[in-house]
């Protein structure tokens, strides 16, 4: 049966890890000290041997000679017993005889060596104490002899028993008590994370004017707070749009549909002469073209707001969209006796830009351009170009925008105070939609206009290498 994994708080899971390194830090601290401290008091004692071995080989050398066997004996007891706490050292010759033993090497009942050659230290558990011994032949004139001498580690090695026991009892209590400080610390270090996370819980769509507390202290909480807060506002300021968006959307929508309606209305109340209903089914199909040009100017912001609609961009001559959209506006400025003229080099000049948006978005400025210059008023267009950019103009002799209006006419659905009449015949989306294209060209758009004296609509593109 497979267990459920379990999702530790993140206080938890920084109390776990800050507990496992600190424990292995001090297990590795403790070994070092303890296999420091081990190799020093080895040191120590080797060099003492070495001390003694030399002696012990020049007493040899200089006694040997000069007495019997059995006296040898009786002079190293003598030797042995002038040092305090008495020597453990044992001869013997290369038959295994023995030249001399002290007292305390025969309670160790360490056997002397057989052969030479197996000179060195070595450590050995006698009678559960641990015991240093330092093996060398030792060549006296023509005989060669074994000598071992020991010293016991009992003192050493009680130490470091200690040492070591007190590093295990110690390290299991530092680590439970560093880790039950450290999950208060985080624990207190994270509090303000609960707290931004219960006030952000409580806002909602209904209250997205409140905003998150922020703690002036200078470090990722300071700065998370006010990017939590960042975010609200602008999820605010969308939502707001949203809000207006769909009011100002219903409302556009309810005008043209009344107005089907009351036709139909009025039309089916009493019978009437065909003349009569010709000219109402003429009224509704007017109003239902302009309801399905809004339809279609929202479903165009709908996919630019989604990013689902993808421009095909190809390098272009910029010429051939302003043309098409020139013919089309021309036969609309004739009709209200608006002078149209066109200004556009003889060479193609180059972008980068989908041809279709491009034709749109220049229908859009000419219309608007139209839409809003009286009769007998003038347009004109201009293509021209300079080192980086190819600069497209379309100015109007119009009513002009207001200049408080310039910063809100690409907003959706606002149009200024004087274009708000029946007959603009416009929802308010055209520049937006512009707006849309220029940005998705990487353009830039500038406009300058005063009311009564017309205005002046450029876009600059990036030409084409």
């Amino acid at each position: 049966m497979l267990l459920p994994s379990v999702s530790l708080p993140i206080g938890a899971r920084l109390t776990v890890w800050y507990s496992a390194i600190l424990l292995i830090t001090l297990v590795a601290f403790g070994a070092a000290m303890y296999f420091t401290f081990r190799s020093a008091l080895q040191a120590s004692t080797d060099i003492d041997l070495e001390n003694r071995l030399a002696g012990v080989q020049g007493f040899m050398q200089r006694e040997f000679p000069r007495f019997q066997r059995a006296r040898l004996w009786h002079e190293f007891e003598e030797n042995v017993q002038l040092r305090p706490g008495g020597e453990m050292i044992q001869i013997s010759d290369s038959a295994g005889a023995w030249i001399f033993q002290s007292q305390s090497m025969q309670g160790l009942k360490l056997a002397a060596p057989r052969k030479s050659g197996v000179p060195g230290f070595a450590t050995l558990m006698l009678q559960s104490v641990p015991v240093r011994i330092r093996t060398a032949s030792v060549r006296v004139l023509n005989d060669t002899y074994n000598v071992q001498l020991a010293t016991a580690l009992g003192p050493p090695h009680e130490a470091m028993t200690r040492f070591f026991r007190v590093m295990v009892a110690f390290i299991p209590a530092l680590v439970l008590a560093a880790s039950a400080g450290g999950y208060w610390l985080s624990r207190r270090a994270l509090a303000p994370v609960d707290r931004i996370i219960q006030d952000s819980r409580n806002i909602g769509h209904h209250n997205l004017s409140q905003r998150l507390m922020v703690p002036q202290t200078g470090d990722e909480l300071q700065r998370l707070s006010q990017t939590l807060n960042d975010m609200i506002q602008r999820l605010e300021a969308a939502f707001q749009r949203i809000t207006r968006f769909t009011a100002d959307a219903s409302h556009e929508l309810r005008t043209p549909v009344a107005f089907i309606r009351t036709t139909a209305e009025v039309a089916l109340l009493q019978p009437r002469d065909p003349a009569s209903y010709h000219a109402a089914m003429q009224d509704v199909l007017s109003e239902a073209e302009r309801m399905t040009k809004l339809i279609e100017d929202l479903l165009t912001l709908a996919r630019a707001d989604s990013s689902a609609f993808q421009f095909q961009m190809a390098s272009i001559d910029v010429r051939e969209p302003l043309q098409h959209a020139g013919a089309q506006a021309l036969t609309c400025a004739n009709g209200k006796n608006i002078r149209f003229s066109a200004e556009l080099p003889k060479f193609p000049i180059k972008i980068l830009g989908d041809p279709t948006a491009l034709h749109r978005l220049f229908l859009i400025f000419l219309d608007n351009a139209i839409k809003y210059t009286p009769v007998g008023g003038s347009i004109e267009v201009r293509l021209f170009s300079d080192e980086s950019d190819a600069v497209v103009s379309v100015r109007d002799s119009g009513i002009g925008i207001a200049e408080d209006d310039l910063g809100r006419i690409f907003e959706r659905f606002y149009r200024s105070d004087k274009a708000r009449h029946r007959d603009s015949e416009g929802a308010g989306l055209g520049l937006s939609i512009a707006r849309w294209i220029v940005d998705a060209h990487r353009a830039q758009i500038q406009v300058a206009s005063k009311l009564g004296l017309g205005s002046d609509f450029t876009v600059r593109f990036a030409k084409a290498n």
